[in-house]
């Protein structure tokens, strides 16, 4: 599946450790379970930039922008991390609060498709040490034939789409990931929702937002889901959490709740059952759901800890073809703002 869609869409209508094998089996049975609470995680996740093991000990972390195996964190963090060498209770950190950091884990196995996928997952974005968090994490599937052992832009493309770096047209065009099948952007800061950039190249139909780049980014608190992409073409955006489908700001969020926690220190020399108490109230678990073919259904859930459960926040038609396999992975950045970014208890099962 290599066709790029160039259209937008439409809008929405309508803890465990240890290791599965990524084989065909039945529909109830899980294709991947990691908990990303320990010293070491599953091979088959390739680490990348900043991306680490907070259940390791801190230290010499790997090269920055580099494919790694999952591991330690750097001995200098920024921001309210958790405490490292703190397995069972670690995390994957994609960032930590340091400027200009991104990091990312890639699953570079190919996981059947022709059942349907279910994926859930724990997420933390909090911390800033700037005036206002950024830049937002994002889950992706890609083509499970094409290789995925780099992410995509970062900033505003949160790892998944393609980017011309403030539209400058002296800059160099940074691709998006390779085979990219569908990236949903858990976007705190926003630019994620708008075109600018050159994010959705070559698509023909564009965010409502516009193709124009410029601040404040115009989506703020929205989940915003693209579909594929090679290289600097397509990643077309299918839907966002919306109430505003016109050219005309701004485009408030529907979300019910907010995907950036309020959680802005961590005691000195916090231990790891303390820092996971802390951080339980700014956790938000999100669901996504891709129906196998035809007519395959996209959705997207989240669980804001506010003791109503999962709740539907975007449902739209899946692009089609749907690749005979899959690849996922997860990304985030900062820039010149900042925040702290983690994930935790990562499991994928058949939908159907």
């Amino acid at each position: 599946m290599t066709r790029v869609v160039a259209s937008i869409g439409v809008f929405a209508a309508v803890a465990s450790t240890g290791h599965a094998a990524a084989a065909h089996q039945a529909p109830e049975s899980v294709l991947v379970n990691e908990s990303f609470t320990g010293v070491t995680a599953d091979s088959r996740f390739i680490g990348y930039g900043a991306a680490c093991l907070t259940g390791a000990p801190r230290g010499q972390a790997a090269a920055e922008a580099t494919n790694h195996p999952l591991g330690r964190c750097r001995r200098d963090p920024a921001g309210p991390v958790p405490p490292g060498d703190a397995a069972p209770r670690g995390y994957l950190q994609l960032t930590d609060a340091h400027m200009e950091e991104t990091g990312a884990a890639l699953f570079d196995s190919p996981i059947p498709a022709e059942d349907g996928l279910e994926v859930t997952f724990e997420q933390w974005q909090y911390g800033n040490t700037t005036r206002a968090p950024a830049d937002g994490i994002s889950f992706f599937l890609t083509d499970g034939a094409a290789s995925l052992t780099t992410p995509g832009a970062f900033g505003g493309s949160l790892g998944y789409a393609q980017k011309l770096p403030e539209d400058r047209s002296t800059a160099q065009f940074v691709p998006g990931v390779n085979g990219g099948y569908l990236g949903i952007g858990l976007d705190v800061l926003g630019d994620y929702f708008g075109d600018g950039e050159r994010r959705g190249n070559g698509c023909e139909k564009r965010s409502p937002a516009g193709t124009r780049f410029r601040p404040p980014a115009p989506g703020p608190n929205i989940v915003t889901a693209r579909g594929p992409g090679n290289g600097v073409e397509g990643y077309c955006l299918l839907d966002a959490t919306t109430s505003n489908k016109t050219s005309t700001g701004p485009w408030p969020s529907t979300l019910p709740g907010y995907l950036h926690g309020d959680l802005k220190k961590m005691p000195a020399n916090v231990t790891p059952a303390r820092a996971e108490a802390l951080l339980e109230p700014v956790k938000r678990v999100i669901r996504v759901t891709v129906s196998p073919e035809p007519n395959p259904m996209a959705t997207v859930d989240i669980d804001f800890r506010d003791g109503r459960g999962f709740q539907r926040v975007l449902r739209f038609r899946a692009p089609e073809p749907v690749p005979d396999t899959y690849k996922f992975g997860f990304a985030a950045s900062t820039g010149p703002l900042t925040d702290v970014q983690l994930i935790r208890r990562v499991v994928l099962r058949p939908q159907s």
